[in-house]
């Protein structure tokens, strides 16, 4: 099953950009269901800029477990310039 996901990110450097920070970016990504995934790139989310990553899955997930996957997925961003991240959506549909 495909999903994606919304990270959006702080940046300690004024100068930094987001497109810069997602083309060098090192990511990792963990979770039990994960197979593998893909940093698509920058989207603008409910007027958050995130990073979006389109996510494979194990198995099918219930909507209802979205939901639960923003928290239990663990996401880890290697950016000099990245200070803080949070996951701000899982869906089983591509939001921008």
């Amino acid at each position: 099953m495909i999903v994606y996901l919304y990270l959006e990110v702080d940046l300690s450097d004024d100068d930094a950009d987001l497109e810069d920070v997602a083309r060098d970016c090192g990511h990792t990504l963990s979770h039990p269901q994960l197979l593998d995934w893909d940093l698509l790139g920058v989207t603008n989310w409910h007027g958050h800029a995130c990073l979006e990553f389109q996510l494979q899955m194990k198995a099918t997930v219930a909507e209802s477990d979205l939901h639960q996957l923003i928290s239990d997925i663990q996401v880890q961003i290697s950016h000099p310039a990245v200070s803080s991240s949070r996951t701000m959506l899982v869906s089983d549909t591509r939001e921008s």
